[in-house]
């Protein structure tokens, strides 16, 4: 039986979206559109906005809302002064109502802004139309959502997400066998390393950030909520054998879903001092067909030997 794959993000959120157990783990996410955009920028300063379906960050946008105070044109002063001539009927309205300019407040109005970077190219935009405008051509007529943004934790001064890996062990259960991290190349809005990001150790990021019993406790709300979610998107997608989890952590350090992939990558798990938990990766995704068995690779090399030898018998 084939492995299941489901590459819609949206499809996928409405399904965790049914679980109280996993939806409070969410960012609030949504369909790409104008009204979406316009009520996301209203809610989130920061926001990402992300193709329906796509890998390796590709397509990935962030939008940036930012607010600023500046002094009101002339227009708008003129506008705000009342008329100040003496009312001859209040013989002291002359003398009461004379002011310094000590007295005088600077009138201020709040501007909003729109700062969109895609891959590293950034480009601000003064009104909501030019920002929508330049996203359509970004977008075109592909399916996109917007999200939440979360400000991730940094590393040395370049912010890092993680990977969680739950697989069908070999009594088909759901198990959490591993967790990396991922570090964003300098200027990049994503963390994948198809996109120039690093690998490391969930140690060598968390720890610096979390005292030792709060490191443990994450730890483990990390391998439970990969299970919990695997056991949520098996409900309607029966098929699946394994996930990867895609988890951003904020600057309480409180962990939150970006994405799940039900195609995760696996190799980079190899690449991490642990061997011992890369091994069992490897062994349930044999278990599952994910990878070839040893024996079925042993068994093609007989076969192509044998066969050779039979030709060199021939002539």
């Amino acid at each position: 039986m084939s492995i299941q794959r489901v590459s819609s993000k949206w499809t996928k959120t409405v399904v965790l979206q049914r679980s109280r157990g996993v939806s409070r783990y969410l960012p609030v996410t949504r369909r790409y559109n104008r009204q979406t955009l316009e009520r996301m920028t209203e809610l989130y300063d920061l926001n990402y906005i992300k193709p329906d379906r796509g890998t390796y960050g590709n397509g990935v946008m962030r939008v940036k809302t930012i607010h600023t105070m500046r002094p009101a044109p002339p227009s708008i002063l003129d506008t705000s002064i009342e008329e100040t001539d003496e009312d001859p009927s209040n013989p002291g309205s002359d003398s009461e109502s004379l002011t310094t300019d000590q007295d005088v407040q600077p009138v201020t109005i709040q501007t909003t802004s729109y700062e969109l970077q895609y891959g590293t190219q950034q480009n601000v935009f003064h009104s909501l139309d030019e920002l929508e405008l330049a996203l359509n051509e970004k977008i075109k007529q592909h399916e996109y959502i917007i999200q939440q943004g979360i400000s991730l934790l940094k590393h040395e001064g370049l912010p890092f997400d993680l990977r969680v890996l739950t697989q069908k062990n070999l009594r088909g259960s759901w198990e959490t066998t591993g967790i990396l991290g991922r570090v964003a190349a300098p200027g990049k809005i994503i963390t994948n390393i198809h996109g120039g990001g690093r690998l490391a150790t969930f140690e060598e990021l968390v720890k610096p950030h979390l005292s030792n019993t709060r490191f443990q406790e994450l730890r483990n709300e990390l391998y439970r909520l990969g299970i919990h979610t695997a056991v949520q998107l098996q409900q309607t997608f029966p098929r699946l054998k394994e996930i990867g989890i895609d988890i951003a952590l904020d600057g309480s350090g409180r962990p939150w879903i970006l994405e799940v992939n039900t195609l995760p990558g696996i190799y980079a798990f190899g690449l991490l001092p642990d061997k011992g938990a890369y091994r069992k990766i490897k062994r349930y995704a044999i278990a599952y067909g994910r990878l070839p068995s040893k024996k079925g690779k042993k068994t093609r090399k007989t076969t192509k030997a044998q066969a050779s030898s039979s030709k060199k018998r021939a002539r």
